[in-house]
């Protein structure tokens, strides 16, 4: 069993993290229990209880994929000069980097993600690479065809490019709860916020209203961790956010449909927050 770093957590309470999974887990959920008491605890991504981990079922995939494309820098950093023998959609993705530096956070984000999601058409593995999973680089992608986790890949590198730091970023493999999928996004914290970008959706939107996420694990350059997403841990995570009226929140979900005009969009950058509190695709 791997050695276990909790994150938000302070180190002595977890003396022997390492001995298993489980028992790290119960150390965790207690440790949950009193901190959520005092206001101290720090959700992870999309509501989840987060761990570091040295050992998941998607090291292989994400190891390979950072390893390929920095194998490939010279190609990018070609393209980025000149447009001979560069195939032209990886040419547009170099000039849209170009495009978009020097300009505010917010507006990066947004126009990085639609700009993404248009520029290829989605197809599964098995159809492009004759593989069940397999994690695509820029140029892999650019030849006109991915999955979920090929355009987060195209958006995490894209982001550090422009300037975001590898601490404010996080490729997700998250369970998407309507679907029941897997799915892949991106995760970026900024302005005190943590928005989303999704190959599903072009505008980027704030955690809170994608809840029917339930991260599985996620990693950038540093680090890898895993995510557990129980009930009891996503109602927290929204008591937290709306602790004014907690039974309310509870709620929402439990007792009524959120109407069907509420879209994830409610929470874009640029629109307007929604004022009765009620949040869109909640989890429980």
């Amino acid at each position: 069993m791997p050695l276990i770093a909790f994150s938000g957590v302070p180190a002595h309470a977890f003396p022997n993290v390492g001995v298993s999974l489980y028992g790290a887990i119960q150390k965790q959920k207690s440790e949950l229990k009193k901190q959520n008491e005092s206001g101290a605890f720090k959700f992870g991504i999309l509501g989840s209880l987060e761990f570091k981990t040295v050992n998941n079922r998607f090291r292989p995939q994400w190891e390979s994929l950072v390893s390929r494309i920095n194998s490939e820098s010279d190609i990018y950093e070609r393209c980025s000069v000149s447009a001979v023998n560069c195939p032209p959609k990886l040419r547009q993705w170099r000039e849209l980097i170009k495009s978009l530096k020097g300009l505010p956070a917010k507006v990066q984000l947004a126009r990085l993600n639609k700009s993404i999601n248009q520029m290829v058409t989605y197809a599964e593995d098995e159809e492009i690479f004759g593989q069940e999973d397999y994690w695509a680089t820029p140029r892999e992608f650019f030849n006109g065809r991915g999955d979920c986790e090929d355009y987060v890949a195209v958006k995490f590198w894209s982001l550090l490019e422009l300037g975001f730091s590898n601490d404010q970023l996080r490729f997700a493999i998250v369970m998407d709860r309507k679907r029941k999928i897997m799915h892949a996004v991106v995760t970026v914290e900024t302005g005190g916020k943590n928005y989303v970008l999704d190959s599903l959706f072009d505008d980027p939107v704030e955690q809170k209203y994608v809840l029917k996420y339930a991260p599985v694990f996620s990693a950038n350059l540093d680090s890898q961790w895993a995510h557990i997403v129980t009930r009891k841990i996503r109602v927290s995570y929204v008591n937290q956010l709306e602790n004014r009226r907690k039974g309310l929140v509870i709620q929402v979900k439990a007792k009524r449909q959120v109407p069907s005009k509420v879209t994830p969009l409610s929470g874009a950058i640029g629109l307007a927050a929604r004022k009765d509190g009620a949040f869109v695709d909640w989890w429980t």
